[in-house]
């Protein structure tokens, strides 16, 4: 079974959740809900591209828990202030000796923490970085490839989902190269493929890979909802030409906007009709619209906002579009 999958209207954390996880998560869980991919694209051939401890074969002990070399997990999170158990390596694996394994669990009666995997070593990304983690990565893959299990009561409520992002700095600051992300909608008792086309904003190389997974998403959790993941790599390879130019296309206007209301255009109606997503400077989510009737131009209402440099992201059917704007 392959696929990608939407993040539905129900990915929310509860306030009982997200008081426990410290401002950095906060962040991340927002821009998960942002990322939704869109139509599939075709698969290139080419040789997979892999990144280190992309097999979640090699463990070390850290905050006195054993984890992913490379990874940041929930317990990095916290600290090592108590192991939550949430992340775990398992010889249930699909190729080499481990996998990983998240689970989602109970602190202690203050709520339900999903175990939560995040490509990189760093707790924070950096000035102005979208999330925490990521590593250097300079490839254009058209999909991520990787295999899960998925497991529980009610594992499908739960909303275990993925992203993965391709930034690079422009003038200091991380700009999305490419996004995609994936709703796990189907148990799984064996190792199961999924293919996740990538949606590119920009024909820049990336110099940052950043891949999130995690067992729940959902605002009301389930303790046991198990999710395991193995052999992550990437696939294909995206041309340029067709991507630059739809984002080339997509202008606003008036940018900058004294009253924050822009007219976006320039693409084809039903690609402007797309859902959209608004990010301010920091990368928090600060608009969400579904998708609207296909017209030659289209109005976006920032009024509300203050003033300020703010992003527009497009899931239209053929690539993620972007659009920086200015009130």
């Amino acid at each position: 079974m392959g696929g990608c999958g939407r993040v539905s209207p129900r990915t929310h954390l509860s306030s009982s959740l997200t008081n426990l996880i410290p401002h950095p998560m906060k962040t991340l869980l927002s821009l998960l809900i942002a990322l939704a991919a869109t139509a599939s694209l075709p698969v290139a051939p080419a040789l997979a591209q892999t990144f280190p401890n992309s097999g979640f074969d090699t463990w070390a002990l850290r905050n006195n828990v054993e984890s992913p070399t490379n990874w940041l997990t929930t317990d990095d999170f916290l600290g090592g202030v108590f192991p939550t158990g949430s992340v775990t390596k398992t010889s249930v694996a699909r190729t080499g000796p481990f996998a990983a394994q998240l689970q989602t669990q109970s602190l202690l009666g203050m709520g339900q923490l999903p175990g939560i995997v995040i490509l990189g070593t760093r707790l924070s990304g950096g000035s102005g970085a979208f999330i925490p983690g990521g590593l250097p990565f300079t490839a254009r893959p058209r999909n991520l490839q990787l295999y899960y299990q998925l497991s529980g009561a009610r594992a499908l409520g739960d909303s275990a989902a993925l992203v993965v992002l391709l930034t690079r700095r422009v003038n200091g600051t991380p700009t999305i190269v490419a996004a995609a992300n994936f709703d796990f909608q189907a148990l799984a008792a064996t190792y199961t493929a999924v293919t996740l086309p990538l949606q590119y904003a920009s024909g820049l190389a990336p110099d940052s890979v950043s891949v999130i997974a995690l067992s729940g998403t959902s605002n009301r959790l389930t303790v046991g909802t198990m999710l395991r993941l193995d052999d992550l790599a990437f696939t294909g390879t995206a041309t340029a030409t067709r991507d630059a130019a739809l984002n080339a296309a997509f202008t606003a206007a008036p940018n900058t906007s004294p009253d924050g209301r822009f007219q976006l255009q320039g693409l084809a109606p039903a690609l402007l009709a797309a859902p959209l997503t608004v990010l301010d400077a920091t990368g928090r989510v600060v608009r969400r619209e579904p998708a609207a009737p296909a017209t030659a131009a289209r109005t976006l209402d920032l009024s509300a906002l203050p003033p300020g440099v703010y992003t527009v992201l497009l899931f239209t059917a053929d690539g993620l579009v972007t659009r920086k704007l200015a009130r």
